[in-house]
């Protein structure tokens, strides 16, 4: 009897692993073939929410589940609020943008119905630590107009989602961002002032001492050490930084401001060119993070219109503001300079 040569015996080997790896990819293929049309919609087309744009205006709720937040929305007399937020109120143009994307969220596809394979979608429960962000919105009498859970996202211009209570995701067109981002809701960027028109900074760190910052036109570009005159800045820029800080920040979250007996940890002060006064009051220990009460005020007229619109988003509640934008604001004096050289006396 003839035996195979190592070469053939090596082929023969080759052809039958090669075989059965055909016949696994088409196994896999099917099977997520079947999975796809096994009791899947007939007409997986059109819109996810049919005539949202006419229901919209029915919804009195709005909550927002997510791994690691949870925050619900309330429709008042006056508008939008956040009740865990101390009634702040939610930005109408980001419920404007949020009505806008269901509206055009259209079915693309039906995909998974197994349970497991819903993370790999990213539409699993958050409340069963899945990795979804839940979105409920419900009517009068709490009656739910949409459950859903939005999964990732789907190309440039596409989501996976299911329907809460579903057995099956889907892939749609459109897109939902930003929905566990509490300061995107709340429009936590007010604070938007034109560095270049701030003329003047009081600041007080942690550690002493204060100091004053000045610049007496917007052309100035740098900004003199005024206060303590017994200290001089390391270089000409060096007080621009901690001077400016404050004008633009993006603010982490907001509360009803409590009653605050104790003097302030920090604080940080900054008139305009054109009479508009901001302050920040910093407190440690009160709660976690950073919090800062922010008082707005006019030197003059020409800013009266700016700073009322500023005190109805500040008066009455304190924000959490970041380690990074609480340093910036409340530098201590010896990072930008250094005591001035004794003078010999003769």
């Amino acid at each position: 009897m003839s035996t195979l040569s190592p070469a053939l015996r090596r082929a023969q080997r080759a052809l039958i692993i090669a075989v059965s790896g055909a016949v696994l990819l088409l196994t896999g293929i099917t099977a997520l073939v079947i999975d796809s049309q096994r009791g899947a919609r007939p007409d997986v087309s059109g819109p996810v929410l049919p005539g949202w744009s006419a229901r919209a205006g029915e919804a009195r709720s709005i909550e927002i589940i997510a791994p690691d937040t949870m925050f619900r929305f309330e429709r008042t007399d006056e508008g939008w609020v956040m009740p865990s937020r101390g009634n702040y109120p939610v930005r109408a143009e980001r419920i404007a943008e949020l009505d806008a994307a269901l509206a055009q969220l259209t079915y693309t596809a039906a995909m998974t119905r197994d349970p497991a394979r819903f993370a790999h979608l990213g539409v699993d429960d958050p409340m069963e630590g899945g990795e979804g962000v839940r979105l409920i919105i419900a009517g009068a009498g709490e009656a739910v107009l949409a459950d859903l859970i939005i999964g990732r996202a789907r190309g440039e211009d596409g989501l996976y989602f299911r329907l809460t209570r579903g057995e099956r995701a889907f892939a749609a067109s459109g897109q939902i961002s930003g929905l566990d981002d509490p300061g995107r809701w709340l429009g936590l960027d007010f604070m938007d002032i034109d560095p270049g028109m701030v003329a003047r900074a009081f600041i007080v760190p942690e550690t002493a001492p204060a100091y004053i910052l000045e610049r007496e036109s917007p052309a100035e570009r740098n900004f003199a050490l005024v206060s303590p005159r017994i200290w001089q800045l390391m270089t000409a820029g060096a007080a621009n930084g901690p001077a400016t800080a404050g004008a633009r920040v993006r603010l982490r979250d907001v509360d009803e401001a409590p009653d605050i007996a104790r003097m302030p940890d920090a604080m940080h002060r900054a008139v305009t060119f054109d009479g508009l006064e901001y302050e920040y009051r910093f407190y440690h220990g009160m709660r976690d993070g950073i919090w800062a009460v922010i008082r707005i005020e006019t030197v003059n007229e020409d800013a009266r219109d700016r700073a009322a619109a500023l005190r109805a988003l500040t008066d009455g509640f304190w924000f959490e503001v970041s380690a990074d934008a609480f340093e910036r604001m409340t530098r201590p004096l010896n990072r930008s300079a250094e005591p001035r050289a004794a003078t010999a006396e003769p």
